[in-house]
């Protein structure tokens, strides 16, 4: 898994128009799994997202991995106000 790399700046509203997500990633120790967190732009608000090869947890909610893309790839397929969604450009998988 590729990690991001970003800037990370507080309320940077140079790409979007709206502050950008701040993301920070952390490798596993021991028994714990590697994780994302996702910092809101403008406030210290924050969610964890957890990591393995079978699932993921998700603001401490658990899953399969299958599960989550049912639930989020429809959500990411959402056009904006250009007629262009995420999903078009990359192709469905």
């Amino acid at each position: 898994m590729r990690v991001m790399k970003r800037r990370n700046r507080f309320y940077d509203t140079s790409r979007f128009g709206q502050p950008e997500i701040r993301v920070y990633h952390k490798k596993g120790v021991r028994k714990k799994c590697p994780r994302y967190l996702l910092k809101c732009g403008c406030c210290e608000e924050k969610l964890e997202i957890y990591y393995s090869e079978d699932g993921l947890e998700i603001g401490g909610v658990n899953g399969a991995i299958q599960d989550w893309r049912e639930i989020m790839l429809p959500l990411l397929a959402i056009k904006d106000k250009r007629g262009e969604g995420t999903a078009s450009k990359k192709g469905k998988r």
